[in-house]
């Protein structure tokens, strides 16, 4: 079976840089932003993010993939009809309105996940143009995105346009806050509380025990794309990526977010 690329391993793998003690486990300071479009025509999507750059005055160039990885932008070969797109780092805002055009101008369902500095995970769902659902499980996090009640996410709307069962998709779409503060125990009365043991933790758990990631790993969106039916591409595919292209360095003065 193929390795699959650890999303918390993504900037050390992909730009050569240490991870000292941070990889395989929690990893602050990690960004993730990728799309996957609802397109098996990848040259079609490939020119049309350079149609996208271009109308902002933004010049994108080809480029080898093991060059500067995180600054670029690839395509990945398609499988069961979805492309999946890596952009560059710190392309928050950048990724969702670039879906909103792309989705709008090829009439495609479009997938957005991102992590931002290793607090939380969100996926943004967008088709033709619009914003369809969103979903956050710390929707306070995102709560300068869009207010936090937006971000509770709707299994039914998601699994039909995924074409899924609502099953494989309703357990990833938990308020983690919500559950951690519900597991809290009743608080003793005065004199207890200088006996009573420190209650453990919360712990999440997986949303099924076949998962590689528990719901409250940022990485568990991998879990969440797989049953979508999304493949997240394996270590080996990072080095035949189908398109890679850098946007010029004043992409983010000039892409719209």
């Amino acid at each position: 079976m193929t390795d699959m690329l650890d999303p918390k391993a993504c900037n050390a793998q992909l730009t050569g840089a240490s991870c000292g003690g941070s990889c395989g486990g929690p990893n602050l300071g990690a960004f993730v932003h990728t799309t996957a479009f609802r397109t098996a025509d990848v040259a079609a999507l490939s020119a049309a993010i350079c149609r996208y750059a271009e109308a902002h005055g933004v010049v994108t160039t080809e480029v080898p993939v093991s060059d500067e990885f995180a600054s670029n932008t690839l395509l990945f070969q398609p499988q069961n009809g979805w492309t999946v797109v890596f952009w560059p780092d710190y392309f928050l805002g950048h990724d969702v309105a670039a879906a909103l055009a792309l989705s709008r101008e090829l009439h495609v369902v479009a997938s957005v996940v991102f992590v931002e500095d290793g607090r939380y995970w969100a996926h943004v769902l967008v088709e033709n143009g619009a914003v369809v659902d969103r979903f956050c499980p710390h929707p306070g996090r995102v709560a300068q995105i869009a207010p936090a009640a937006a971000w509770r996410g709707e299994a039914a709307l998601q699994a039909q346009k995924f074409g899924v069962p609502v099953a494989d998709l309703a357990p990833y779409l938990r308020d983690l806050d919500a559950a951690a503060e519900a597991a809290k125990p009743p608080k003793p009365g005065f004199f207890a509380r200088f006996f009573a043991p420190e209650p453990p933790p919360f712990a999440a758990g997986p949303a099924f025990p076949d998962d590689e990631y528990d719901l409250d790993d940022y990485d568990v969106f991998v879990d969440f794309w797989r049953r979508a039916g999304i493949h997240w591409p394996a270590d080996m595919e990072l080095a035949t990526p189908a398109y890679s292209w850098r946007f010029a360095d004043d992409y983010a003065e000039k892409l719209p977010k």
